[in-house]
This record gives structure tokens, C-alpha cells and sequence, in this order.
């Protein structure tokens, strides 16, 4: 890793990042071979990590910077920025061991990126603090790096990856796998976990599903994926590629008063976007019988990477 890289590490949890990031902090002896590190070094890996309980805010800030080896006058002329960035003054004088989590890793990251480290170590830790938090520290990591400071990230977040970092790596179970530009890097790691998720290609077969809501749910046959040029979706698709999904059902007589819906859900079952057939511009209004096609084509998908459940339902006379 070279000066001034912002790099960021991904992977599925026990890939290894967090034991990368402990060797290269020299936390964790390495099992064989050697890291070797030039400039100081400020690492964020844990909750805690480099803080003494029984010592309140104000001390511990002076110890995180004595481990940094800053003289006093240093980290006395950076004590307001890091007191105002963590947000903790009213507890300054308190053992931290009274803080929460969150205020932990508020005072812990502001002292890790205002005692002007030569490269910096964060690891998943700013999943803990709040919204508006997180946002504050990306913007003082994106701060750090244009100032030519060489970053090490682990993230989960693949768009702050990829808003923060140039480069990536992928890491699975401790072996490198990927490593290019942090665009390409959150591709490949979210096709892998595409790949493990959708084992059976791109057509799914409705005709066994036991979860039918209605007795119309099991005139529902099959469901296929496509992406751009009618590729068949094998894969994760990119954030923006095409989307078509083709349905195949019946109609058990002859009618025109039917529609079909398609929900994307979220990991926390809300629902973030739904296709429905009803908005079909030009839908002709003739009766229809027996086995159905219809294809619902989305030319740019946006969703956020991350992972989707797809909800389908046939509405027939209501």
C-alpha cells in the first residue's frame, strides 16, 4: 500500500479482515512472514481499543496520544478539535468506563484521526455510532486522505467503499481473491455473495412454493431473470444495470381484469420499490386465457447494493 492510498477491505465476515488489520496494527503476531510499516500508525479496531477504563475522557486522550508517540504541547493544541468532534464535553471528566458504546467510539475515532496519524486503521467500528455520526466521520476520512494520509478501511457499507476509497481488496476465508479499483473490488464481492444466494440460476420455479396467500397464487408458474442484451441474471447486478423479469402464469378463463405486482423488500422487510402492471402505458384491454407471459423490463435499476426479497402476486377480478 503506498502513501496516501485510501484502501478499503471487504469480505464476508471471518474472510480475515479484522485479523489483518490486528497483524498489520501489531496486535496479532503473525502465524508466518512479516508486515513491515513505515510512519505512524493509528489504529480503530474494537470498541475500547487503547482506552483505560478507570480514566476519564480528558487522561485517556493524552494517553491514546502518548501510545501515538505525540509530545504534550501536540496533542494539547488538537485537545478542543477532538473534544468538539466527539461530542463528549459535559463527560470529559468521567471514567470512560461509564460511556456508551457510542460515545467510546466517538471519542475513540476523533482522537485516532485528529492526532495526525500517517495512516490510519478504522475497522467496522462506526456501525456503532449514530447516522449523523457516521456521515461526520466519513467526512474526516475523506478529509485525512486528501491530505495525503494513507487510510486502511473495513467496511460493510459498500457505498461508502466506494465513495471513500480508490482502491479494494476482497478477502475470503484469509486468502485474496480481488484487488483493483474499489468500484470493480464491490462488484466482485457482491456477485460472490449473489453466487451463494442464488445457486439455482436465473429461473426459479414457482409451481412448489407452499407460501400462496390466495388460490390465485397458485396459477403462478415461474419466475426468469435477465439483464441487459436478455443475458440471463446469474450473477448480482450492478447498481443501474437492466432489469427484466419475466413471470409465467395462467389464467383459468377468459378475462381481462388482471394484474400482476412485483415488491422489492429490503433485509427488514419494508418495501422499497414496486412494479405493477396496472402502470403498463398501452395495455390492451382484450380477454385473455391460459398460459401468460408478461415481462416487466426496468432499464435502470438503482437500488442500493445489498440484498433484496422479491414479493409476486397475481390479482385476478380483484
Amino acid at each position: 500500500v503506498t502513501r496516501g492510498t485510501v484502501l478499503g477491505l471487504i469480505g464476508r465476515n471471518g474472510a480475515g479482515k479484522s485479523t489483518l488489520l490486528k497483524v498489520i496494527s501489531r496486535i496479532t503476531d503473525p502465524t508466518e512472514g512479516f508486515i513491515k510499516v513505515r510512519g505512524r500508525m493509528a489504529s480503530l479496531l474494537e470498541v475500547g481499543t487503547g482506552f483505560h477504563p478507570e480514566l476519564t475522557g480528558r487522561e485517556n486522550i493524552f494517553l491514546n496520544g502518548a501510545i501515538l508517540g505525540m509530545r504534550k504541547t501536540e496533542i494539547v493544541s488538537k485537545f478542543d478539535e477532538i473534544v468538539e468532534f466527539a461530542e463528549v464535553e459535559k463527560f470529559l471528566d468521567t471514567p470512560v468506563k461509564h460511556y456508551s458504546s457510542g460515545m467510546y467510539v466517538r471519542l475513540a475515532f476523533a482522537v485516532a484521526a485528529h492526532l495526525n496519524p500517517e495512516i490510519l486503521i478504522v475497522d467496522e467500528v462506526l456501525a456503532v455510532g449514530d447516522v449523523a455520526f457516521q456521515k461526520k466521520c466519513l467526512g474526516k476520512m475523506n478529509e485525512v486522505s486528501r491530505g495525503g494520509r494513507t487510510v486502511l478501511f473495513v467496511s460493510h457499507n459498500m457505498a461508502a467503499v466506494e465513495n471513500l476509497c480508490r482502491r479494494g481488496v476482497v478477502l475470503e476465508k484469509g486468502k485474496l481473491v480481488f484487488d483493483g479499483s474499489a468500484k470493480d473490488a464491490v462488484h466482485r464481492y457482491l456477485n460472490s455473495l449473489a453466487g451463494a444466494l442464488n445457486a439455482d440460476g436465473h429461473v426459479v420455479d414457482l409451481s412448489g412454493a407452499t407460501d400462496r396467500r390466495t388460490m390465485a397464487g397458485k396459477f403462478l408458474k415461474k419466475i426468469e431473470f435477465y439483464t441487459e442484451g436478455d443475458r440471463p441474471l446469474i450473477e448480482g447486478l450492478q447498481m443501474g444495470a437492466r432489469l427484466k423479469v419475466r413471470v409465467h402464469f395462467d389464467l383459468p378463463g377468459p378475462t381481462s381484469s388482471f394484474n400482476l405486482g412485483l415488491g422489492f423488500n429490503n433485509i427488514f422487510g419494508q418495501r422499497i420499490f414496486t412494479a405493477h402492471s396496472m402502470l403498463e402505458p398501452n395495455r390492451p384491454n382484450q380477454e385473455m386465457s391460459g398460459p401468460q407471459v408478461f415481462v416487466c423490463d426496468i432499464p435502470s435499476l438503482t437500488l442500493m447494493p445489498g440484498d433484496y426479497t422479491l414479493r409476486l402476486w397475481l390479482d385476478i377480478g380483484n
